[in-house]
């Protein structure tokens, strides 16, 4: 009788983990077809840019996309994050007028930061190039803050077909925009341009499908339920802000450390590698997380046993999916860049071959890192991330001391971090409640 009972017990839970599971790869796939337009469309436009521009022009781009990157998280101080938690509305939806409040207001005090110290930050990684045009970063900043919080409003919502919209939408202004710029001789203020102008596209399409939700909501948003959210969730600018700009850091720190250590044309070959490697990864590792972590969030944490099925259902899912593009990457990396790219860009070839060693970890991993957000997990996210940053650092130092070439130096760095996706997922699955 005893195991009769179990039996079914272990059934049901295989159908809500299988249901769960059919969730997300139907969320993932929407998100999947547009972003993969998306890609197609960034990836059609790189042998014309690579054509118009050089690699000296690449390099400024890649030190703009990087600062930009390091720089978005603290404009909401990842309050924004929280969103899809609460189980009521009008919760969340304080949480996005909180995080739209410090989006206005850091924009603020950023825009003055990089005014006076933005002279002495590219000078640090030798990119002085840049100066003239570190005001486009404050723009490109409010306008992307903006884009993630309600980015965020959409991922609770599931609104998947919205949030492909106007990533394909981005793709498109952006690359037309660096094209049209570049061919009028505007260089490289047209890659930064594109770039700006990219990172804010698709924010008026969300405004638009979410203003029904914002006028229904917004007489619950009040000073005092602010405030008690911001200390019921101050974990997350606590330890999820340091561990998510450690985790910027980290990956945009080969391009920042090549910069400071090696020539532009290295930081050029090495932009366009990373450009090129974050394809897959955005196709098909971030699509997944969103789909995870909104379903996830909507389980709830008293449901351990329905997510760690779901969460070994994705992991498996994943790994089949990220086998090919790793593999091409790390075969023929070389050979489709002298293609596409032209023999100028052999080098940058090689190297995605280097770094496609550990992007199937980054795969498995990317979606069970959101476990650490609903299990108020965020002092080992930040442990971890920390530990990945000093990973990095150790590669490119010891790679300076020993005057080893860049590609020796990429090596080392994707089998480190090879290593440390994998410890990091082992310890992610562990905070699931068993």
């Amino acid at each position: 009788m005893h195991s009769v009972l179990m039996g079914k017990l272990l059934a049901a839970r295989q159908q809500l983990g299988g249901n769960a599971s059919a969730k997300v790869f139907k969320g993932m796939a929407t998100l999947a077809v547009g972003n993969g337009l998306a890609r197609v469309v960034g990836l059609a436009s790189i042998p014309l840019l690579t054509r118009i521009y050089s690699p000296e022009h690449f390099a400024v781009l890649s030190v703009f996309t990087a600062l930009l990157l390091i720089l978005t998280p603290m404009m909401t101080l990842r309050y924004e994050l929280a969103v899809p938690l609460p189980s009521r509305d009008g919760t969340a939806m304080t949480l996005m007028v909180l995080s739209a409040v410090f989006v206005a207001a850091t924009t603020v005090i950023v825009s003055i930061l990089l005014w006076l110290a933005g002279p002495a930050l590219l000078t640090l990684v030798s990119m002085e190039a840049l100066m003239p045009y570190r005001w486009m970063l404050g723009v490109a900043l409010t306008s992307a803050g903006l884009y993630e919080v309600l980015l965020i409003w959409a991922v609770r919502r599931r609104a998947y077909p919205a949030i492909a919209r106007t990533q394909l939408q981005q793709s498109a202004v952006g690359s037309i925009a660096k094209v049209a710029l570049g061919l009028l001789g505007l260089k490289p203020v047209g890659l930064l341009a594109g770039q700006v102008l990219g990172a804010g596209a698709g924010t008026i399409r969300l405004i638009r499908l979410f203003e029904a939700d914002m006028k229904r909501y917004w007489r619950q948003v009040t000073l005092l339920r602010a405030w008690r959210l911001m200390r019921h969730y101050r974990s997350f600018p606590t330890y999820r802000l340091p561990s998510q700009l450690l985790q910027i850091v980290s990956s945009q720190a080969p391009l920042l450390l090549t910069a400071a250590l090696y020539d532009p044309q290295t930081t050029g070959q090495l932009g366009l590698a990373m450009m090129t490697l974050a394809l897959p990864m955005n196709l098909l590792g971030h699509s997944t997380s969103k789909a995870y972590y909104a379903e996830i969030a909507t389980i709830g944490r008293k449901r351990p046993a329905e997510i760690l099925t779901l969460t070994y259902s994705v992991i498996k899912r994943l790994l089949a999916l990220a086998l090919a593009p790793t593999l091409v990457l790390l075969l023929f990396g070389e050979r489709i860049f002298t293609l596409a790219f032209g023999t100028e860009w052999t080098m940058a070839g090689e190297m995605a071959s280097l770094l496609a060693i550990y992007l199937l970890f980054q795969f498995m991993h990317a979606p069970a890192s959101h476990l650490l957000s609903v299990f108020q997990g965020q002092r080992l996210l930040l442990a971890l991330n920390i530990q990945r940053a000093v990973l990095t650092l150790a590669c490119f130092a010891s790679g300076h001391l020993l005057e080893l070439p860049i590609t020796s130096v990429l090596l080392v760095y994707a089998i480190t971090l090879s290593a440390h996706y994998l410890f990091s997922l082992l310890m992610s699955l562990r905070v699931i409640p068993r």
